[in-house]
């Protein structure tokens, strides 16, 4: 909205690149996979100004990707990933999940565990109105970050507090995707009624197996974790007592954005009712979930050691408040917005590189690198873990544990290294606040050797200066011809002939 800081509005800045648009176009990201670039045009273009890939209304594009024998076996997803319109059409639903088939399932049927969920959490907008035929709506492209107008129903598979039934000590498993737009979530298990209590006090455990569609060897035991938007987790959950549970999502708000609060609002997601099944099933064996084991996706030894470390770099994600400049606020990767023809970051494929991640802002930031994985190695924040009790579960993460996403706390910073892959080409990391994505937030990474492009406006000045130089040199040729031709020509003037010939006689 315009704040009148300007004369008139048409005074206004308009960085026009990162300002929504193409609503109606679309393309394909396949996110955390370890496939080819395909972000730009061609598919796995190594052309430093490759266009991105843009799928107008009616057209068809082919996607053609080859999935290693080696990949890790798990949960990953897919969305569009238009920069200008992927937050609005992830707003409106266009998300998928797809799996890499191996051995888990199996394995966890093996061990005694096989009911199993997806748990694909989402946050479109909305906002309340009163209308004689409804009182909710989507709410306007961003209004949100300016206001407190939206209200966040997160919902689950679709579904406002869907209900999810299991036996007393049956393992539950649920395949979970964070796949909110522009918000964290926190994953925490009660008793029902007791939802208002702090996790540490009534919370019921539960066991993380694998991560953005890497599996553990064996689980990991939580009470609460914090997802947020492009996150995969693989959760079993067991309950040794009939009754109603909740998961509750809470904590997040005032530490997500500025303080504010309602931002989103605590609530709950989802439920969980446990049955008394043992009269009828009898000599039952308990799964002992510490107890399971399983094939992980990536070895110990694949750990990155500090000694493959080729480089280090920082990537400071910041948000600019200028009123007379469009969009606002303005997202920015090392003080500049997206720009799609400059090559922000460089990378050789098989090299393992550092990247210090600063969030310069009281402002969450997940942060994403397409088709690499990476390992967190330090975390930390400025705020108050007094005041956000949930930001301790922020900053919890194991340095053995691959990701693909992860979030740079409000201020504060992640420590990151990634093990790049044998793909090459042109590609991006950025935000997975996918609304600070479209509007800046983002940087291009280009893995490898580039193809040589001629730009004009790099070799410009050497241009014209060639032009100037060689039309100096013509025209200074010319003159030395034309004034050696007529000196040539008054040697044979009849003056010159007379004085010619009375030398002769004499």
């Amino acid at each position: 909205r315009y704040k009148r800081r300007v004369p008139d509005p048409s005074y206004m800045k308009v960085d026009t690149p990162n300002l929504p648009h193409d609503f109606d176009s679309t393309n394909l990201h396949l996110h955390g996979l370890d496939v080819e670039v395909h972000m730009f045009d061609p598919l796995n273009t190594h052309n430093p100004d490759a266009p991105p890939v843009i799928i107008e209304p009616t057209q068809c594009y082919c996607y053609k990707f080859n999935v290693p024998d080696h990949h890790p076996h798990g949960m990953y997803w897919y969305h569009p990933h238009l920069h200008g319109s992927t937050a609005i059409q992830m707003w409106g639903g266009m998300i998928g999940v797809l799996y890499v088939d191996g051995p888990l399932e199996d394995e966890l049927a093996s061990q005694g565990i096989t009911k199993t969920h997806e748990f694909v959490i989402w946050d479109p907008a909305f906002q309340a109105v009163n209308e004689t035929t409804h009182n909710l709506q989507v709410d306007e492209f961003l209004l949100g970050q300016t206001t407190l107008s939206k209200i966040h129903p997160f919902l689950v598979n679709g579904q406002l507090k869907p209900n999810f039934d299991i036996g007393v000590n049956e393992v539950l498993h649920f395949r979970a995707l964070c796949a909110t737009v522009e918000n964290e979530n926190t994953f925490i298990i009660y008793p029902e009624g007791q939802e208002h209590t702090h996790w540490s006090e009534s919370a019921i455990p539960f066991y993380i197996i694998g991560s953005d569609g890497v599996t553990y060897s064996q689980p990991k035991k939580k009470l609460i974790i914090v997802m947020s938007g492009g996150q995969r987790e693989e959760i079993l959950m067991q309950f040794d007592t009939p009754g109603k549970y909740v998961i509750s999502q809470q904590g997040i708000q005032g530490m997500q954005f500025f303080d504010m609060t309602g931002h989103p609002h605590d609530q709950i997601i989802a439920t969980i009712t446990v049955h008394d099944e043992s009269s009828q099933e009898e000599d039952v064996d308990v799964v002992n979930i510490e107890d399971v084991r399983l094939t992980p996706g990536y070895k110990e030894e694949e750990s990155i050691q500090p000694e493959d470390i080729m480089g280090s770099e920082t990537i400071v994600f910041s948000m600019g408040s200028n009123f007379d400049q469009v969009p606002f606020p303005q997202y920015y990767v090392n003080g500049k917005p997206f720009d799609p023809q400059q090559i922000n970051f460089h990378a050789q494929p098989g090299e393992a590189r550092e990247y210090i991640l600063i969030n310069a802002n009281h402002n969450a930031h997940p942060f994403h690198i397409h088709v690499n994985r990476f390992q967190v190695q330090q975390m930390g924040s400025e705020l108050s873990t007094t005041k956000y009790p949930v930001l301790d579960a922020v900053l919890d993460h194991d340095p053995t544990v691959w990701r693909d996403t992860f979030m740079v706390p409000p201020n504060g910073r992640t420590r990151i290294w990634v093990q790049y892959k044998n793909y090459t080409g042109k590609t991006v990391l950025h935000c997975h606040f996918l609304a600070h994505e479209d509007t800046g937030m983002m940087a291009t990474l280009f893995i490898g050797q580039k193809d040589w492009v001629f730009r004009l406006q790099e070799h410009i000045q050497w241009i014209v200066g060639s032009i100037v130089g060689v039309a100096i040199g013509v025209t200074f040729m010319v003159l030395v011809y034309y004034t050696r031709a007529s000196s040539s020509n008054n040697n044979y003037s009849a003056v010159a002939m007379n004085e010619l010939k009375s030398k002769v006689v004499d």
